[in-house]
């Protein structure tokens, strides 16, 4: 989710605007700054001149690595569906072979409650589509129950882009307190044939809720699968943090919502296929495949202290990847959880991590993290 949508910037700088590292980019709508690079649909676009405006081009393909109705789920048995074929992968290296540990001890747990969600079909969405989406979510988020349980249901708005007075209407009941601005004010281009959405900041007694553009030529694919599981994270995320979620540091939201999104979503598309993409994104940086340690542990540190920086590279998505997988490589993902809750807490997120893994976080990342992006790009 990317902080295009002013409807969270004040509250959540570069946190909830969705969808993933696959939201639409569309050729020839606008950009911010010459030379950046987006990944989308296979594609890799670049922003260039176009006249006096900002344009994204064409977009290169990437090769493809070889190898009102409502709804409230509650905690029974997932849609029926093939076994992930993680467990039939041999790992390619070692933030693979975390993934897949994480993955089985997750398959394992069961969750004394289930995150309630609660569906809310516009007039106009494609009923099927919505319902598939609708599942998609149950995997990931009974996964996460296992973690934090948020006592309020998030609800979900499902509409195309024909349904935008009856978004309004929503949106208006569930944040009041938040300007509409999102339909048309964001990265999402209002299409026939877009799925992107968002996650709105949190009102005082904590509630929030997501909305899900699905356009009404939009087809289902398995790639529709990865970016629910992405945005099960930020529901995760939000629900546990709250308006503490700006105290995180500027890469991880995003970050982690690619780590587990790509560990649990095995079923649709390798870890390995969908890490490429951001691989790649990350590469597209001027002269990061020259770096060494020392220029990374500074490029980490520019990331961090300048959230538009981060955003308009995309950082979050490939740059914070890469760092969850230097800490999932080393620490228990419960671990993970519980710098999150000592940041919940009111710890800065230097000195929560100081607590939890008894490191000094600024060391950690020059000593370990900058090394080992430095290893992987």
């Amino acid at each position: 989710m990317r902080k295009h949508l002013r409807l969270v910037a004040l509250i959540l700088p570069m946190v909830l605007v969705a969808s993933n590292s696959y939201a639409a980019v569309k050729a020839g709508s606008s950009c911010s700054k010459a030379g950046i690079k987006s990944v989308s649909a296979g594609k890799t676009y670049t922003c260039v001149k176009s006249g006096k405006k900002l344009v994204w081009n064409k977009g290169v393909v990437i090769a493809k690595p070889t190898s009102e109705s409502v709804a409230t789920p509650s905690p029974s048995p997932a849609p029926s569906q093939s076994e992930p074929t993680a467990k039939a992968e041999v790992p390619v290296a070692l933030w693979q072979e975390t993934q897949f540990k994480i993955l089985e001890q997750f398959k394992k747990l069961k969750p004394a409650k289930v995150q309630e969600l609660n569906f809310v079909y516009s007039p106009n969405v494609d009923k099927v589509i919505a319902k598939q989406l609708q599942d998609s979510y149950q995997e990931p988020i009974t996964f996460l129950s296992n973690l934090y349980v948020n006592p309020a249901i998030v609800t979900f708005l499902l509409m195309n882009e024909n349904d935008k007075e009856w978004w309004l209407e929503k949106f208006k009941q569930l944040s009041p307190g938040m300007a509409p601005d999102w339909w048309g004010g964001s990265h999402c281009v209002v299409s026939s044939r877009v799925h992107c959405g968002y996650g709105s900041s949190p009102n005082p007694d904590g509630t929030f809720h997501f909305g899900q553009l699905l356009g009404s030529e939009a087809k289902w694919v398995d790639r529709d699968y990865t970016i629910a599981y992405h945005e099960s994270i930020h529901v995760y995320q939000l629900g546990l943090l709250g308006n503490r979620m700006n105290e995180l540091p500027s890469w991880f939201a995003e970050g982690q919502a690619n780590y587990l999104g790509y560990t649990f979503s095995h079923r649709y598309a390798n870890s390995k296929q969908q890490r490429n993409m951001e691989i790649v994104r990350l590469k597209s940086w001027p002269n990061v495949e020259k770096f060494d340690d020392k220029e990374w542990f500074a490029w980490i540190q520019k990331v961090e202290a300048d959230r538009v920086y981060t955003f308009e590279g995309q950082l979050g998505y490939s740059l914070g990847e890469l760092i969850l997988e230097s800490l999932y490589n080393q620490h228990d993902f419960r671990q993970v959880h519980d710098w999150m809750v000592a940041i919940k807490n009111g710890s800065d997120y230097k000195t929560g991590f100081k607590s939890v893994f008894g490191l000094d976080y600024d060391s950690w990342l020059r000593d370990t993290a900058a090394p080992y992006l430095n290893s992987q790009i």
